[in-house]
């Protein structure tokens, strides 16, 4: 269990980084609070287990989050937009109400942008079972944009810009979830891999 001094020390870290990127010449950068990762494992009643002002309740676990935050936005230039990556849902007792109140304050701190993940935190999937209300078994049987709702779920209660992920194949499918409103922005991940030119294509299929 890290010690409060410690904790000081990763805040400084996480801002250090932040320059180092403003330094390199990045025009926005993310803080990575989802998947099991540091931030992540403090938010989650499973993995915090502290009995200081670090654990406990919602706002407990919520402190070293909004605390990296508020650092970073501190160190990071305000024109230049600050992301969050949440894992909206993780199956272990973090639940979207709780993402929405999470987004609420990182808002109300400068952060510009919440990117919509889900699950991470024991490797157990995290997305809604079938319509039939069997579970998914595997990552294969994920509908195309099954995260999707929270990242539109999140925009509308905490009045915040969204990223969607997961799933997101083509660019019909993409320009339909912005066009909805879903979100206001889409992030592609594993297509670019199988399709280093996605943009290029999304480009002459939406004219």
């Amino acid at each position: 269990e890290a010690t409060h001094e410690e904790i000081a020390g990763i805040i400084k870290d996480f801002t250090s980084a932040a320059i180092r990127c403003l330094e390199s010449g990045f025009d926005g950068i993310e803080l990575h609070g989802a998947h099991g990762y540091l931030i992540h494992s403090f938010l989650s009643p499973l993995s915090n287990q502290r009995n200081d002002k670090y654990g406990g309740d919602l706002e407990g676990r919520m402190r070293f989050a909004l605390e990296v935050a508020k650092a970073v936005r501190a160190s990071w230039p305000e024109e230049l937009p600050l992301f969050f990556r949440v894992s909206a849902v993780d199956n272990n007792g973090w639940e979207l109400d709780d993402s929405v109140v999470l987004a609420r304050a990182l808002k109300s701190i400068g952060v510009d942008v919440i990117d919509c993940s889900a699950g991470g935190i024991t490797g157990a999937p995290a997305f809604r079972a079938k319509d039939d209300g069997t579970p998914i078994k595997s990552s294969g049987e994920r509908p195309r944009g099954f995260q999707v709702p929270y990242a539109s779920e999140i925009k509308k209660e905490a009045e915040i810009k969204t990223m969607a992920v997961g799933r997101i194949i083509d660019a019909e499918q993409a320009e339909a979830i912005l066009r909805d409103r879903d979100a206001d922005l889409i992030g592609i991940g594993r297509e670019l891999m199988y399709n280093p030119f996605w943009g290029l294509h999304a480009a002459e299929t939406l004219k």
